[in-house]
């Protein structure tokens, strides 16, 4: 095959014309969702078929985009851990069902049949059972900020709580993937980064890919889609080597050395011994069913989903906060009945998508560097897929601008409930103003009395980079919910559940005590007063 980016494949007219109206569509898809630039590359009968850059990779500089542009390409990554841990078994030093406490013995979860029978296919294809949720929270909250080192990856581990029974069902665990790296790390003795180096990115020629960013040249600065639609410039950039999520997300990359890597995939289907890429369709394959009940192919492989078209695709994207699962829109039509393997990508400042279809030899790559108003990418790729099969009749367009505004309508409910729950009251705020510790010893809080105004400052871990607002709200409830674009401003995901906002305060003999804090939305997490800090008085921003 060749992927050169400057070779492209003469288009059959039909087709051309498709993909040119697709290129109009993205710059309107980008203003609608505040993302200064985006790399579009389309693989077709083994073959590059068509590039595509829009806008800016620096928008205040001025710098466009190409198809040597880096992009953070977030869980993207997964699959190349997969591909890594491929070769580490096509090499006899592991097998997929080989229990992951033989190769990592800190491995002690307090549910036995988990630390007895877990394997290294369970952590890739998400079906372990565990909820992490909670600890992504106390990992990460924004401005770009790890809040707790990668060596505390056991401490929170062998304690998450159980979501559904081992192997019962799916759901997206990203510390899986924290395991797999860390698996990678100790078969080899090389280190994450040089040991998929050397089993991968190497091999295939891909020299526009890696973890460490200031190795790449040309990477795209990191942006957040406003309400307005425009595109606010990130203070800090995510980077995610040497830390929990380096394997899960860490990876930056273009879509030049991506059409590398999706034509390789697409050549071992084919040709499985002439590829330097190992056990590919063991990858592809379905490992776990997602969101059943459903009566067409939807599973999770190692790295990738599979879909079968027509059906509801994005999965794991933020599209699906604002459509309910049945209310998606189907990408596909009945006459082109086909299979999709996908995988979706998002880190503060990115969002990414990659589709297969092995049927045709094809392939849809999107990058683009905004953490958008709706899932940008996601809306890039739909209609991309459309053109190339012409299939569908979907406006992505109009989608991408109605997500916009429903991403919005979240945030501007959940404030207008806060506001129906707030009584009025004012508490003495010193007594809630002290440090609190989480069980686990690893994550603090601390809250003091605003100097300028009737309110506490919320630190996490202390650190001034992690202060924000926490406002009295009802019965020892305090809250500290954010706006739609303060939070991307912040540099943050995406949330719109409610009780990821709130503290709630236990008193005990005239004493606050302690406060419980559901930071997935689900369970809550003590956290305990082990000091005052009555004395500080800072000034929230």
């Amino acid at each position: 095959m060749n992927h050169n980016a400057q070779d492209t494949q003469p288009e059959p007219n039909d087709i051309a014309s498709r993909l040119q109206k697709a290129n109009t569509q993205v710059s309107q898809i980008c203003q609608a969702s505040g993302v200064p630039g985006a790399s579009i590359a389309i693989i077709h009968k083994g073959k590059l078929l068509h590039t595509y850059n829009h806008g800016y990779s620096d928008l205040e500089n001025q710098i466009k985009t190409d198809s040597n542009t880096a992009y953070g390409i977030g869980s993207l990554t997964k699959a190349f851990i997969a591909a890594a841990i491929a070769k580490l078994v096509h090499a006899g030093h592991l097998t997929w069902h080989t229990p992951i406490k033989d190769l990592l013995p800190e491995l002690n979860q307090d549910d036995s049949i988990i630390t007895n029978l877990l394997t290294v296919t369970d952590i890739l294809s998400h079906r372990c059972g565990l909820a992490g949720g909670a600890a992504m929270s106390f990992v990460f909250q924004g401005d770009g900020d790890m809040l707790l080192p990668k060596e505390s990856l056991f401490t929170l581990f062998n304690h998450f709580p159980q979501l559904f029974p081992f192997r019962g069902g799916w759901s997206y665990f990203v510390w899986g993937y924290a395991l797999a790296g860390l698996v990678i790390d100790r078969v080899t003795g090389k280190g994450l980064a040089q040991a998929l180096r050397e089993l991968v990115l190497s091999p295939l020629g891909m020299t526009s890919t890696g973890f460490d960013v200031d190795s790449l040249e040309g990477v795209a600065e990191p942006y957040a889609g406003l309400a307005d639609g425009t595109a606010f410039h990130l203070s800090k950039r995510q980077v995610f080597r040497d830390t929990f999520f380096e394997a899960s997300g860490g990876l930056f990359s273009s879509v030049k050395d991506l059409t590398t890597w999706a034509g390789a995939i697409l050549d071992c289907i084919s040709r499985p011994d002439e590829s330097v890429l190992k056990d590919v369709p063991y990858i592809l394959s379905n490992h776990a069913a997602i969101m059943n009940p459903s009566l067409n192919e939807r599973s999770y492989g190692l790295g990738w989903i599979r879909t079968q078209l027509p059906g509801r695709v994005g999965l794991i994207g933020d599209n699906m906060d604002v459509w309910t699962l049945s209310e998606q829109p189907l990408l596909g039509d009945e006459h082109h009945p086909m299979q999709m393997i996908y995988h979706q990508g998002s880190t503060v400042g990115y969002y990414s998508h990659m589709a297969l279809f092995p049927a045709t030899e094809s392939a849809v790559i999107v990058l683009t560097n905004s953490i958008a108003l709706s899932d940008a990418a996601d809306w890039i790729s739909r209609t991309f897929t459309q053109a190339l099969f012409d299939i569908d009749s979907n406006d992505y367009v109009k989608l991408a601008m109605e997500a916009s505004k429903r991403y919005i309508s979240l945030f501007e409910n959940m404030a207008t409930e806060i506001e129906n729950m707030r009584d009025g009251k004012t508490p003495r705020l010193d007594t809630f103003a002290g440090r609190y510790v989480h069980s686990s010893q690893l994550f603090v809080v601390d809250l003091a009395v605003c100097d300028s105004r009737n309110k506490l400052a919320l630190r996490f871990q202390g650190r001034d980079s992690q202060e924000y607002e926490l406002r009295y709200l009802c019965e020892g409830v305090f809250e500290w919910v954010l706006g739609h674009d303060e939070s991307k401003r912040r540099g943050r995901y995406n949330s719109v559940e409610m009780g990821c906002y709130l503290f709630r305060f236990r008193v005990d003999g005239g004493r606050v005590v302690s406060f419980t804090w559901a930071a997935d939305g689900l369970r809550s997490d003590v956290f305990l007063k082990v000091g005052g800090l009555e004395d500080a008085a800072v000034a929230v921003r």
